[in-house]
């Protein structure tokens, strides 16, 4: 559902959640990405010393193609996250970076508190 609304082939308005469904799949793959990365890291920086390890990963080659993988799947996730946090606009990133959100008030809203 947050897919097809983020792609603009549905316009139902997103559940106001802290975190959607793909926000969560995103941040959990980061995490158990960083634990692949550390793991084929030891796996190709100590291969003799932890030849358990290289061998759980198909060989030290294998390593490698895992480690470079997890490191394009990094890229990608930086680029498509610095394209959401420019399509949610500079409001919603000055309040990510400082804890500052600018709220305008409307006028109708204005008038009514007075």
């Amino acid at each position: 559902h947050v897919v097809m609304h983020d792609l603009l082939l549905t316009k139902v308005p997103l559940p106001d959640r802290k975190f959607n469904g793909a926000q969560q799949f995103a941040y959990t793959g980061v995490i158990l990405m960083g634990a692949g990365s550390l793991l084929t890291g030891l796996a190709i920086y100590k291969p003799t010393q932890l030849a358990w390890l290289t061998f759980l990963f198909g060989g030290y080659e294998m390593a490698r193609y895992i480690h470079f993988s997890l490191t394009v799947g990094y890229v990608m996730f930086i680029f498509i996250h610095l394209t959401q946090v420019a399509k949610a606009g500079w409001n919603n990133f000055r309040a990510m970076v400082t804890g500052l959100e600018i709220v305008q008030v409307k006028e109708t809203e204005q008038h009514a508190n007075n």
